[in-house]
């Protein structure tokens, strides 16, 4: 929903690529979306492991990691 993230800067969170899980940390919220997604939350995610950065992921594709260890 525009303008009211589910997460927030610092939130592990995980996230399809490529057929792979992901889980990294939220880095930037786009509360008000994207130039391809206007009316959905986008997140910009790092991934510690892999040193990178994967931007824009709208909010339908962000979960919340909930680690099973």
């Amino acid at each position: 929903m525009k303008g009211k993230p589910k997460f927030k800067v610092g939130d592990e969170v995980c996230f399809e690529w490529k057929k792979e899980t992901k889980v990294g940390v939220v880095w930037v919220v786009g509360a008000y979306g994207t130039l391809n997604e206007p009316n959905d939350v986008s997140y910009d995610i790092f991934v510690e492991k892999e040193n990178m950065l994967y931007k824009h992921f709208t909010e339908k594709l962000v979960k919340p990691y909930i680690n099973a260890n």
